[in-house]
């Protein structure tokens, strides 16, 4: 992993040692402040490490392990965890002092004790005054992406190494740690430097561990960041991979496909050991950041978390939170951040950083059962970004918000308030008051207008799906057209997993689904009965299938992907505080969720108009032309709805958990320290407690010695969306007032619905509190007669 300067870089300087050892038996002793050290020798992974003083068995070492799922990743090794002192992260929550303390502070950071505030105030004042290009953001955002960065890297990397070292027993004689090439084997660094040039071999190769002698000759390099690969020091590899040795990267993160590519381009085999990193720290209350995120307390939206902190409402903690917080707002804070993070020293081990996490993509996937003075644990689900340098993702924190407000709304409000409602003639009930106030509904309404343009997007004849949609209609003397219906949104059967006090949210995926419904406004479809169940049979198969992909896939609808497995979430620890009070009883059916406003600013009647707007006037317009009595037919057209009264959930079996998820109980326990990468697939886990109770301590566990840093760094269609009864934990509202508005009719006003499973269990049997969504929805069409000259 390290490059250093060799102590005697080649022969000749071992044999001017030997002189001198000549001088000093034959003469007198010359000042020992003169005299260089003679040259030890090379340190074997035992003594470096504390490993067995026996060799391991080939057999078990990355490379030469059975064919199989892990023969090249270690099973179980997120239930590893490597420590590290990582002091400085108890400034998270630090913020510049007053104008005339900062004025006292000296820019050099070697007068003040590390991981103080003077130190961090002093390294930004250094950073602001030099004469290359100052950090253009807030001194916050330094701390996080370069200050604290910088300590851990380099101690993160030492003990990786440690970790690899140890795991894998390298010990016995032949097996050397922290080796180096020039010193070892001055002969063929010679040759290495004759055949590469200086310039690509620089002043050493130091090996992180070798094996030098018998059949297999091995050579490991221990990363636990994959972000900067030494392009000079693969080449050495590659010359020594021609030359017979085994040269392996054992990685401690899932490296990009463009790494993968530059390793095997050299040569290169790659091993990962995902242990997890545990960076220990004392939080301080004054200083470490206190996240409010799913601690339940009320927090003005538009705090900073600094003043947040000061009025005693965060308490969360965890990768998650600190991802989410250190990702940038913004794009170009995000990259500001990242070109931080990439100056930081060290910066060659860094791992995995807010960057690498696609937060479009992030989902509360992962909850325990909040009990009182042990919190709560949270894990997220995202993609991971591998272009995290050069696109690095942004705006965790709003995710992360809004996930936390909605669980909390759904937590507090009651169950009849639950609906919203777009139809043409019901201006007077769009939603709730109270659900109106926060971002649970927004995010309703707005992906409820949205599905009707992704529809009518989908549904133009200017594309292939649109293109193939219209040539399956049918039609008799004139234009086709259908009965109008409501396109709405319902969730599909969820996958989900409770056991032992925890959910795990495995798949919740949503469905497009369609009712008839009448509209005043609107012309009305005059072709016969069939005809128009048929076209309307199409729509079900060819274009509703590609709306359900975007609101199960697509970016635009990530915050309703967001708001909807938090309401799982919420289901679930309502059941469970049913049977026994928890940390949020106080909340649960409080019906006050004030705590909890929107963040985003919005306004339901403009929402409702601007849906008004595109149900009048279309969002996009065509002409095609069909015969009618010598007329010309001229469409405009559009669709949509939400509806979560159903929530269909399986609790799947044990056996077939631990088969499909082998590896989740262990990611998700590993997520709260660090972020952690799922398996073989693309996906990672983000994790946090709302105590606080992560990692830190008074008692960090010694840091490895480090090692010197490198130079360069079809389903029937219901006549209206279908009712379920409202069993629930909470006392529902009576429609007064007190417990919410009435909804529309035909409004489903709570419930979930059967699971499938034959067998009840605790998650699903008796759990109220549905979302009801009565949007409206139609195609309708406009018809202007021409004459057939046009």
């Amino acid at each position: 992993m390290t490059t250093a300067l060799p102590r005697l870089s080649s022969w000749f300087g071992r044999a001017a040692v030997l002189a001198l050892s000549v001088g000093i038996l034959s003469g007198s002793l010359p000042l020992l402040g003169n005299v260089q050290e003679a040259e030890a020798a090379p340190q074997s992974c035992t003594g470096k490490y504390q490993t067995p003083n026996k060799a391991p068995r080939l057999g078990s070492l990355p490379g030469f392990k059975p064919g199989g799922k892990y023969q090249w990743r270690t099973l179980g090794d997120t239930r590893r965890t490597y420590s590290f002192d990582n002091p400085r992260k108890a400034l998270s929550g630090l913020e510049l002092p007053s104008d005339e303390v900062l004025d006292k502070i000296v820019a050099d950071p070697k007068k003040y004790p590390n991981a103080s505030p003077e130190h961090a105030w002093a390294y930004w004042k250094q950073n602001q005054s030099s004469g290359a290009k100052p950090y253009a953001g807030t001194f916050n955002e330094y701390v996080n992406s370069y200050y604290v960065n910088g300590e851990a890297n380099s101690r993160g990397g030492n003990a990786y190494e440690q970790e690899v070292a140890q795991y894998f027993k390298l010990g016995g004689k032949n097996w050397y740690c922290q080796y180096s090439m020039a010193e070892e084997m001055p002969e063929l660094f010679q040759e290495l430097v004759d055949e590469l040039g200086e310039d690509n071999v620089k002043k050493d190769r130091r090996f992180d561990a070798i094996k030098t002698t018998g059949r297999d000759k091995i050579i490991y390099e221990f990363k636990s960041g994959t972000k900067q690969i030494d392009g000079k020091q693969l080449l050495v590899d590659k010359a020594l991979a021609k030359r017979g040795y085994k040269v392996v990267y054992v990685l401690g993160e899932p490296p990009s496909n463009a790494v993968q590519a530059r390793l095997r381009a050299h040569g290169v085999s790659w091993y990962q050991h995902r242990a997890v990193p545990d960076a220990k720290f004392t939080p301080d209350p004054r200083y470490t950041r206190q996240d409010p995120a799913f601690s339940g307390r009320a927090c003005p939206p538009a705090a900073t978390l600094a003043s947040a902190k000061a009025a005693g409402c965060g308490s969360s903690r965890g990768a998650a939170n600190d991802f989410a917080r250190n990702s940038g707002r913004t794009k170009e804070e995000a990259q500001r951040r990242q070109a931080a993070a990439r100056q930081a020293p060290g910066a060659p081990y860094r791992m995995r950083g807010p960057g690498g996490i696609d937060f479009t993509t992030m989902e509360l996937r992962y909850v325990t059962e909040p009990v009182k003075g042990k919190g709560m644990d949270y894990g997220f689900k995202a993609r991971m970004n591998d272009d995290e340098d050069a696109n690095p993702s942004w705006g965790g924190g709003a995710k992360i918000d809004l996930s936390s407000d909605a669980m909390f709304t759904w937590l507090a409000l009651h169950p009849n308030r639950f609906w919203v409602n777009l139809n043409p003639d019901q201006p007077d009930q769009v939603t709730d008051d109270k659900l109106a106030k926060t971002d649970a509904g927004r995010v309703l309404l707005e992906a409820d207008l949205e599905m009707k343009h992704d529809l009518a997007r989908v549904m133009v004849p200017d594309n292939p799906v649109g293109n193939r949609l219209w040539d399956s209609f049918q039609h008799v003397n004139g234009a086709p057209c259908w009965k109008t219906y409501r396109y709405y949104i319902e969730p599909a059967p969820a996958q989900v997993r409770e056991e032992d006090g925890k959910l795990y949210i495995l798949d919740a995926p949503m469905d497009v689904k369609a009712a008839k419904i009448d509209f005043s406004e609107g012309n009305k479809c005059e072709q016969p009965e069939a005809v128009q169940e048929h076209n309307f049979r199409q729509i079900q198969q060819i274009a509703i299938p590609e709306v359900e992909k975007l609101v199960n896939t697509a970016p635009q609808y990530s915050e309703l992907r967001s708001v909807y497995t938090s309401r799982i979430a919420a289901e679930w620890i309502k059941q469970r505080d049913a049977v026994k009070p928890g940390e949020f009883h106080k909340i649960i059916g409080s019906d006050d969720a004030t705590a909890w406003p929107s963040r985003t600013k919005w306004d339901r009647d403009k929402l409702y108009a601007d849906y008004m707007k595109s149900f009048r006037e279309g969002d996009f317009h065509f002409k095609r032309t069909y015969p009618q009595d010598g007329s010309v037919l001229e469409f405009s057209f559009f669709l949509g709805g939400v509806d979560f009264s159903k929530q269909p959930k399986k609790n799947i079996s044990k056996d077939r958990f631990q088969a499909e998820n082998p590896e989740m109980p262990d990611t998700v326990n590993a997520a709260v320290k660090s972020t952690t990468a799922y398996g073989d697939t693309d996906t990672a886990f983000l994790g946090g407690n709302n105590t606080g109770k992560v990692s830190g301590g008074t008692d960090p566990t010694p840091t490895p010695t480090p090692t010197p840093t490198p130079s360069d760094p079809g389903d029937p269609t219901p006549t209206h969306p279908p009712s379920t009864p409202a069993p629930s934990p909470s006392t529902p509202g009576t429609g007064n007032g007190s417990g919410g508005q009435t909804p529309p009719a035909h409004t489903p006003d709570g419930g979930l619905a059967d699971t499938g499973s034959d067998t009840p269990v605790g998650l699903i049997a008796g759990i109220a509190a549905a979302l009801a969504a009565a949007g409206a929805a139609l195609v309708w069409w406009k018809r202007r007669r021409t004459t057939a000259d046009g």
